[in-house]
C-alpha cells in the first residue's frame, strides 16, 4: 500500500484492519482458543474471549524464529489437532498486533497498534449493504472514535444502500434507532463516537492507492491488485488463500469505479481470484489462469522473453506494402508433411520451426518466406473455451469463443509451465520478426463464449441486443468496458510486441470507438505501424445504432486512426456468392465491371470528403487505401478451390479442368495487382481446399490442415502467387497511399463487360517502371490497343513471368481468365 502520504489515514486503518483470511466454518467455540507463534515460542497461550464467538489477544513480534519470519497461529485446544490458517499466518517484522480471531468462522484479523500496553480491546462493527450486513471491524482512532471507509451500491433487496453500528456484532446494541440511508454508487469515511453515539458521514476521495493499469501488476517488491465494479461495492481478493476486502480506489487514468490493494512481497507465480458480493470472478486483465478454472496467476512477464531477447520488427514504410497470409496454429504444421518435429507440429514452435522440407520443397516459415509475404494473421491465440482439456489432442476450434482476453491459450504450447507458454509465443512472434515477416493476432473483442466470463461482475459488459450472433455481445459503449479492449489491445502490443490485429465482427462497435483504439495505439507506437483491421458486419442482427457502427459508409470518418476492414463488395465482385456455386464473379467470366473498377481502386469514395453520408454498404467508401483489405477467401465460407469446384458441378466443367486451375490464379492474381492492401487465404497458393466445407471451425485436422504435397502436386499454382507477389512488391505503382494519388494516377477503363484496363502513373509513386497497364480480361482473348510508344510484357497467359519484357506496340492480345501487365520504363 501506498501509505507514505497519510500512515495513519482511516482509509489505511480500514485496510489493516480488515486484511483476514477464510478458511472453512465450523460450529460455536467449545473450548479454549489459543494462540501460539513465534513471539512465545510456539506456546500455547489462551485467548481474551471478547463476545460471542470473537476472541483477541495482542502479540509484539519481532524478526521470527530459525523455522522462518514472525508468524503465528490459532489452536483450538493449545494440542494442535485443530488450528488455524492451514499454513502459517505470516506478518511484519517489528510490530504490535491485536489478533483478533472468530471461532464461528475461522476468520482472523489483525490491526497495527503502537504498543500492546495500550491495546483497545473493545469493538464497534459496521453492518450494512455494502457488506451483506455483515461484521467488519471498525477502526479504533482514539477518543472513542471508530472508522471505516465503505462504498456503496444501489442498496438491496430491503431498500436502498444503508448501514448501522453494532458494538457487539449479535445486533444486541446497534445505532441509529432506524437504517442510516447514503446516496447510490459513493464511497464514504464512516466514524463513530462511541461517547455520544453520534454517527459522522463524509464523501470520501477513494483510496489514494496508485494504479497503472487493472489486473494483478507485479513489481518485485508489491503487486497491485484492481478490477471494476460498477453495480457492487462488496469487492475482495483472495491471494494464495488468504482474503483481503478491497476498498474503492479513487478515479484516475480515465478508470472509475475501481477497487485495488496493493500487496507486499515477490508474488510471482502466486494464484489469486476476486470475489463479487462473495462469488469468484476471474480477472478481465488476468494475464495468466489456472486451465477452466475463475483463478489467476501473478506473472513477472520479464521472466517470459524469448531467449536472446527482442529484436526489431521488419521494417514497413507504407501499410500499403503488406501482403497479408492468414493461418490457423495447428492448420499450419500437424500433418507429417510439414517436416516440423513431431513435439511442435500444431504448436507455437512448429510454426517457426526453420529448415523444414517436404520432398525437397520448403514448408512451414521457410515457405512463407520463399512466398514473399510480409504479415503472417494468426486465428485467435488466446484463451478459448472450445477443447478445454489439453490432452485431448483429437478437439479442434478455431478459437472464437474467448474465456480470457490475455491469456495464451494452453493448448498450443508444448508444455504446462506457464512461464514457458508465453515464452513459446514470444518467440514465435521473434522469429517471425527473424524471417522479415509481420505478426497480426486475430481478436474476438465482440462477444464471450458465454456469459460466466463476466456475468458476475457485471452484466454491463454484454449488450442488450444480441448483436453477435453468439447470445452475449460487448458493450463498448460502456466507457470502462471500451476501456479494457483498449488496454487489453495495448498489453499484447507492448508485452508481445505484435504488429497489427484481425477483428472478428468489429462491426458491432461504433466507428469512433474503433478510430479511438487506433489513434491511441498509434500515439503510443509511434514507430510500429500497425495495422488494424475487420470484418464490417455484425452476426446477422438488426442494431438500432446501424448508423454509428463500423460499416463501408463509416470507416473513412476514422482514417486518422489507420483503421481498415475487408472490402466484402470487391470480394463478391471477383468471385460471387461465399458458400455456393452460384453468383460467380469476374474471375468466373461472370459478374459486374463496375464493381470490379471501384474495387481495384482501393474502393476509394468519389470525393475526398470522410464526413459525406454515404451508403453504409456503398462500394467506393475509403479515403486511403489502407482502409480497404482486398481478398477473395478467408478461413470463413468456402475455401477459393472449393468455391471453384461448387461452380464447376453446377455449369459442367470437370474438376481436373486446367480453367478451374486457371481461375485459381486469376481471382488472387486480381488482388494482388489492385490498390489497397492484399490479404490471402492459407494454403490457397497450393490449391487448398476443405472438402466444401464452409464453416470448419469445429472440423477435424483431415478438413483444416495444410497438406504439403499439395505444394508439390500444385508448383504451378505456387509460382503464380510466388512471382505475383514479388512482382508487387517490386513496383510502388501498384500500391498508391493516398486518395489523392489513385485519383491523380490511376485511370480505369471499361471495355464493354469483361474487360477492365487500369492505366497507372507508377513514376508518382516512385517506382522504376513510368507507367504500368494492368488489364482483367474476363471473357476470350482480346485485342487491346495500345497507348502511343513501346511496351514491355510482365505478366500474361496465366504467368507473371510469361512476358519476360517482350516488347510490343500498337496493340496487345491478352487472354481471357488472365491478368496482364505492360509497362514502360
Amino acid at each position: 500500500m501506498h501509505n507514505n502520504k497519510k500512515a495513519e489515514s482511516r482509509i489505511m486503518k480500514r485496510l489493516i484492519s480488515v486484511t483476514g483470511i477464510l478458511v472453512m466454518a465450523a460450529g460455536l467455540a467449545q473450548a479454549d482458543w489459543f494462540f501460539r507463534g513465534t513471539p512465545n515460542g510456539w506456546a500455547a497461550d489462551a485467548l481474551d474471549p471478547v463476545s460471542g464467538s470473537l476472541y483477541e489477544t495482542c502479540r509484539t513480534f519481532g524478526e521470527g524464529d530459525a523455522g522462518g519470519g514472525p508468524r503465528f497461529k490459532i489452536d483450538r485446544y493449545g494440542d494442535w489437532t485443530e488450528s488455524y490458517p492451514a499454513e502459517d499466518y505470516a506478518v511484519g517484522s517489528n510490530q504490535s498486533l491485536v489478533i483478533q480471531f472468530d471461532s464461528s468462522t475461522q476468520q482472523i484479523t489483525t490491526e497495527s497498534v503502537a504498543d500492546c500496553d495500550t491495546t483497545v480491546t473493545d469493538s464497534w462493527y459496521f453492518r450494512g449493504t455494502p457488506n451483506g450486513w455483515g461484521t467488519t471491524a471498525m477502526a479504533f482512532e482514539g477518543d472513542n472514535r471508530w472508522c471505516t471507509t465503505e462504498s456503496f451500491g444501489t442498496g438491496d433487496g430491503g431498500g436502498g444502500p444503508r448501514f448501522k453500528i453494532d458494538h457487539t456484532g449479535d445486533w444486541t446494541e446497534s445505532y441509529p434507532e432506524t437504517d442510516y440511508f447514503v446516496s447510490s454508487n459513493t464511497t464514504y469515511d464512516i466514524c463513530f463516537d462511541a461517547g455520544t453515539r453520534q454517527i459522522d458521514v463524509t464523501e470520501a476521495s477513494g483510496s489514494d492507492l496508485t494504479l497503472s493499469s487493472l489486473g494483478a501488476e507485479y513489481s518485485p517488491t508489491a503487486t497491485t491488485f484492481a478490477i471494476w465494479s460498477p453495480d457492487s461495492s462488496n469487492i475482495g481478493l483472495v491471494v494464495d488463500g488468504v482474503g483481503y476486502t478491497l476498498p474503492r480506489v479513487a478515479d484516475q487514468l480515465g478508470y472509475t469505479g475501481i477497487y485495488g490493494i496493493e500487496l507486499p512481497g515477490d508474488l510471482h507465480g502466486v494464484e489469486y481470484y476476486f470475489t463479487i458480493d462473495g462469488v469468484p470472478v476471474r480477472d478481465p486483465y488476468g494475464k495468466m489462469a489456472l486451465p477452466n478454472q475463475d483463478v489467476n496467476i501473478v506473472m513477472d512477464m520479464s521472466r517470459t522473453d524469448p531467449v536472446g531477447g527482442w529484436v526489431a520488427p521488419p521494417p514497413l514504410i507504407e501499410r500499403e506494402d503488406a501482403v497479408i497470409y492468414e493461418i490457423h496454429i495447428r492448420d499450419f504444421t500437424i500433418d507429417s508433411t510439414s517436416g516440423v518435429s513431431a513435439a511442435n507440429r500444431g504448436k507455437y514452435l512448429g510454426m517457426v520451426e526453420g529448415g523444414t522440407t517436404y520432398q525437397g520443397a520448403t514448408t512451414g516459415i521457410d515457405h512463407l518466406k520463399e512466398l514473399g509475404v510480409t504479415h503472417v494473421q494468426i486465428l485467435p491465440f488466446y484463451d478459448f473455451s472450445t477443447c478445454s482439456d489439453p490432452a485431448d489432442t483429437s478437439c479442434y476450434n478455431w478459437g472464437y469463443d474467448p474465456r480470457n482476453f490475455n491469456v495464451p491459450e494452453e493448448r498450443y504450447a508444448t508444455t504446462t509451465d506457464t512461464i514457458e507458454r508465453v515464452r513459446e509465443v514470444k518467440t514465435m512472434i521473434n522469429e517471425f520478426h527473424k524471417a522479415g515477416i509481420r505478426v497480426i493476432m486475430d481478436v474476438v473483442y465482440n462477444h464471450t463464449f458465454d456469459y460466466e466470463m463476466f456475468e458476475n461482475i457485471s452484466m454491463r459488459y454484454y449488450t442488450d441486443t444480441d448483436l453477435s450472433g453468439t447470445g452475449n455481445s460487448i458493450d463498448a459503449n460502456v466507457p470502462m468496458v471500451g476501456r479494457m479492449i483498449r488496454d487489453s489491445l495495448e498489453y499484447w502490443t507492448r508485452e508481445y510486441r505484435l504488429d497489427g490485429y484481425r477483428f472478428d465482427l468489429v462491426g458491432i462497435f461504433d466507428h469512433d470507438e474503433y478510430g479511438d483504439w487506433g489513434r491511441y495505439l498509434n500515439q503510443q507506437f509511434p514507430d510500429r505501424d500497425l495495422l488494424l483491421y475487420g470484418e464490417p458486419w455484425n452476426g446477422y442482427a438488426s442494431d438500432p445504432r446501424e448508423a454509428e457502427r463500423v460499416r463501408l459508409g463509416t470507416i473513412a470518418r476514422e482514417e486518422t486512426g489507420h483503421v481498415g476492414v475487408f472490402n466484402p463488395k470487391y470480394r463478391e465482385a471477383i468471385k460471387g456468392n461465399n458458400d455456393d456455386g452460384y453468383g460467380g464473379g469476374f474471375a468466373f467470366n461472370q459478374g459486374e465491371i463496375w464493381a470490379m473498377d471501384f474495387g481495384s481502386r482501393a474502393g476509394i469514395r468519389y470525393t475526398n470528403d470522410p464526413d459525406q453520408v454515404i451508403d453504409l454498404w456503398d462500394p467506393m467508401y475509403a479515403t486511403d487505401p489502407e482502409q480497404t483489405i482486398n481478398y477473395v477467401s478467408a478461413h470463413d465460407n468456402l475455401a477459393l478451390r472449393d468455391k471453384i469446384l461448387a461452380w464447376a458441378a453446377l455449369n459442367g466443367v470437370p474438376e481436373n479442368s486446367d480453367y478451374l486451375r486457371r481461375i485459381q490464379n486469376y481471382a488472387n492474381g486480381i488482388v494482388l495487382t489492385s490498390q489497397g492492401i492484399p490479404f490471402l487465404h492459407g494454403g490457397v497458393e497450393m490449391l487448398r481446399d476443405k472438402d466444401g466445407d464452409h464453416n470448419s471451425y469445429k472440423s477435424p485436422d483431415s478438413v483444416n490442415k495444410i497438406r504439403w504435397n499439395w505444394k508439390i502436386d500444385n508448383a504451378d499454382i505456387y509460382s503464380y502467387y510466388r512471382d505475383a507477389i514479388a512482382l508487387r512488391k517490386a513496383h510502388p505503382g501498384f500500391r498508391m497511399n493516398t486518395w489523392d494519388e489513385i485519383d491523380q494516377n490511376v485511370t480505369t477503363i471499361r471495355h464493354a463487360d469483361d474487360v477492365l484496363v487500369t492505366d497507372i502513373d507508377a513514376g508518382a509513386n516512385g517506382d522504376t517502371w513510368s507507367r504500368i497497364l494492368v488489364i482483367y480480361n474476363s471473357g476470350g482473348n482480346f485485342s487491346y490497343p495500345l497507348p502511343s510508344g513501346t511496351w514491355k510484357v510482365a505478366m500474361e497467359k496465366n504467368d507473371p513471368t510469361a512476358g519476360n519484357g517482350r516488347t510490343v506496340t500498337g496493340s496487345m492480345v491478352a487472354e481471357g481468365t488472365a491478368v496482364t501487365v505492360l509497362y514502360q520504363e
